[in-house]
């Protein structure tokens, strides 16, 4: 699935895909399903949840970004000022889309798995 968004006035392609999983794991070193069921747990966040939220928020973004880019992660993190964490409305914007293409992307449960 794709979908476009709007992120401090440019424009970005995301892309999700198995793939998505891999990539992440490959550039992260962490399991994407395990760092975002962080965030789900997150409640009445403080300043060190909320920096772990926006870290996930733009792993993930990066990662839905990356078959559209050949920067590397701290080269895209670098086209962005810190307006953009202020802006209630992008980051908004930006998490429902990351849940919907995240979505798609159905975890295997393996006592289930013939």
């Amino acid at each position: 699935m794709e979908k476009t968004i709007n992120l401090g006035g440019v424009e970005y392609k995301l892309r999700s895909s198995l793939f998505t999983i891999i990539s992440y794991r490959s550039t992260f070193g962490t399991e994407l399903f395990s760092d975002i069921k962080q965030i789900e747990k997150v409640s009445n966040a403080n300043e060190e949840d909320l920096t772990t939220i926006i870290d996930t928020i733009f792993k993930l973004t990066y990662i839905l970004h990356k078959p559209f880019t050949n920067k590397s992660y701290d080269e895209f993190l670098n086209d962005f000022d810190f307006s953009i964490i202020t802006n209630a409305k992008e980051l908004e914007n930006l998490s429902s889309v990351i849940a919907e293409l995240i979505g798609t992307i159905k975890k295997v449960d393996d006592k289930n798995t013939p």
